[in-house]
């Protein structure tokens, strides 16, 4: 029995597209699906990151604005 059973195997880049895979695409299509699902993944990323010292932006009050009265003098 292992000592570490759940342990992912090694994984390397594969040489063709770059992707992260278990073994080298065998196919142009294998590489072009593997590449749009990497895609997929990073935009799903970046839809969720927000810049560091950005504020969040203030929710709209749900009663309209009070009527200023300007008087000049």
């Amino acid at each position: 029995m292992s000592a570490l059973p759940k342990v992912p195997a090694p994984q390397s880049p594969c040489p063709f597209c770059g992707v992260i895979a278990d073994v080298p695409h065998e196919t142009q299509e294998g590489c072009i699906a593997a590449l749009h699902t990497e895609i997929g993944r990073m935009r799903g990323i970046l839809a969720n990151l927000r810049p560091t010292g950005v504020r969040p932006l203030d929710e709209p009050a749900d009663e309209p604005p009070a009527a200023i009265r300007l008087a000049l003098d």
